[in-house]
């Protein structure tokens, strides 16, 4: 049975937090890593998809108000176990 793709959190981080429901921006990342206490870079690597969120990142995410931090720790669990299935399938 196919399952659908999930999304990578850094997509959801995106959308709530840099852009607006018409993908303006209204927060530039430096100013998200900052509040969230990270580098700009770090930030920019888990929104890309290219570097995943962690539990560090997901706290500092509830701390500012932008969810729980097992909401982000599910999503980014569930964007990880997705990849894994669909590259045991693969092989």
């Amino acid at each position: 049975m196919p399952m659908h793709k999930p999304s990578h959190p850094g997509r959801i981080l995106q959308q709530r937090l840099i852009e607006d429901e018409d993908g303006q921006k209204i927060n530039s990342v430096a100013a998200v890593a900052e509040q969230l206490g990270c580098h700009r870079n770090t930030l920019n690597r888990v929104i890309n998809g290219s570097a995943s969120l962690t539990p560090d990142m997901a706290l500092a995410l509830e701390l500012i108000g932008a969810g729980k931090a097992e909401f982000w720790l599910a999503m980014q669990a569930s964007y990880d176990l997705f990849q894994l299935r669909q590259a045991r399938s693969a092989a």
